[in-house]
Formats: structure tokens, sequence, C-alpha cells
């Protein structure tokens, strides 16, 4: 499972583009429909998520609240493209981003969490690449257990909206009825793989 939605983020840096799917009428009901053509799993008519994305149970309602104001003031649906993440998908994820040259400490707002993952980096690199991850995974694993996340992702409590599509006037829109709502919005539109990462607990 974990090779599966690490191969999945992988496959959603390059952001391929994905058909609108729509269920016709609006139906609060989940129909976890998989639609082998757009790659996507149809929930509902207001927000669909790519295979193997896990949406925190805590959390979908108010995720489902959103994606229904969304898609009422657009006529769009949501497209959810990360969920909850496990200690393993998110050291390869951090793995990638150093690989890369990114600011990892940065870009998490838990600093002292995401400087400890860099330092393990810094001494594991030199050893190889599946020394360094599993350097990065085991990091991650005690910050995880001691109830530290380096993102909310970790602690079910934040999800990924891609925003490849949406005009400017809709992209404002989404921030604005998630911060109505209490929803905290981390605008990643300029990363390799643009999206708002929006979370729902502090």
């Amino acid at each position: 499972m974990i090779g599966r939605a690490i191969a999945l983020l992988g496959a959603l840096t390059g952001e391929p583009a994905s058909a609108e799917v729509s269920t016709g009428e609006s139906s609060s009901a989940p129909l976890a429909v998989e639609s082998a053509a757009a790659s996507v799993v149809v929930v509902n008519a207001d927000y669909s998520q790519a295979p193997g994305v896990e949406v925190p149970p805590a959390i979908e309602p108010r995720l489902a609240e959103l994606a229904a104001a969304f898609h009422q003031a657009t006529g769009k649906p949501l497209m959810i493209t990360d969920g909850t993440r496990r200690p393993e998908v998110q050291a390869e994820l951090m793995l990638r981003n150093l690989e890369r040259g990114d600011d990892v400490v940065r870009n998490y707002a838990n600093k002292s969490a995401a400087r400890a993952v860099v330092e393990a980096y810094a001494t594991a690199r030199t050893a190889g690449r599946a020394a360094a991850l599993a350097a990065l995974t085991a990091v991650i694993q005690a910050q995880v257990a001691a109830g530290d996340f380096v993102s909310k992702h970790l602690r079910e409590g934040a999800v990924d909206v891609r925003c490849h599509g949406l005009e400017k006037r809709e992209r404002a829109i989404l921030k604005r009825l998630a911060k109505a709502r209490g929803i905290a919005v981390v605008d990643e539109s300029r990363t390799s793989t643009p999206h708002y990462h929006l979370n729902f607990v502090r």
C-alpha cells in the first residue's frame, strides 16, 4: 500500500491533465466509483480524489461542506490530490524535495521538525539514497510517536486540493470559502505540483 501511495504521489508531480468528472445529481452519499479513464475516484458531485488518497474521516464532513459550497459558487468540483500520509510517504516526499534543492525548512510551518529531517538527510546522504530514506523515515516516525508532526497530513488534519485548471476568480473563491470555515489555506500553487494545502487542525 505504501509503495502504491508513493508511486501515486510521484505520478502527481507532473500534474497530469484530469477530465472533469460529474456524477450528475448532487448527492451527499459517497459513490466511491473509480474511473479508469479519468484516474480519479468520484466521491460525489462536489469532489473527487486521486486513487489511493485517504481523506481523514474526522475532517471529511468539513471538506464535503467546503466542496459543496465551492461547487455551488463555481459549478466545479474539487480534486483532492493528497490526504493522510504515513511516515514512509512523508519521508519519500521530503527526500525528493531535498534532492532537488528545495528549502524544506522554509516550506514547513513546523520549523524544528523540518530542521531535524534536514539534519538527518545531511548526515545520511553520503551513504546512498536508501540509507537517506531510512534515516528520514526513522526521524519522522519518532516525531509522530512523540506527537510532533512535520506536516498536518501526518496527523490526519489536512488535504491538498488541485488548483491546476482553476481560474483566478475560482481560486479566490476557494480561499475565501475555506477561511470562512476556519480552514487555513497554504498557497502552494507555484510549486512543481500546484495545489492549495488545506489545514483543518491547528
